[in-house]
């Protein structure tokens, strides 16, 4: 068993992407963006799964723009093209990174 303290780092920098640990290919990031602070498109080889624990953001997929709050689950397949926003206050997430075999 393992616990982690998810700081909050945006005293210091608009954005802050750390891991918090990982396993077999499984990485488990945390991302926190101020309010307005944006990251361009971009994609990744693997499944990932995206928790947002506070604030709201938007995720945009070619111009089709998801919001997440946390009450909310996003899954992505691997390539999938996608920039993230966050709105008008910080936003704080976990990323769940699950390469394929």
């Amino acid at each position: 068993m393992q616990t982690f303290d998810l700081k909050n780092y945006l005293e210091s920098a608009p954005k802050h992407i750390g891991a918090l640990m990982g396993f077999e290919r499984t990485k488990v990031l945390q991302l926190q963006l101020r309010a307005g602070s944006f990251i361009p498109e971009h994609d990744t080889d693997a499944d990932v799964l995206i928790l947002v624990q506070k604030g709201k953001a938007v995720f945009d997929f070619s111009g089709k723009q998801i919001e997440l709050d946390p009450q909310s689950l996003l899954y992505m397949l691997p390539a999938e093209k996608h920039s993230v926003r966050a709105l008008d206050e910080d936003v704080e997430m976990v990323v769940i990174r699950i390469e394929r075999a």
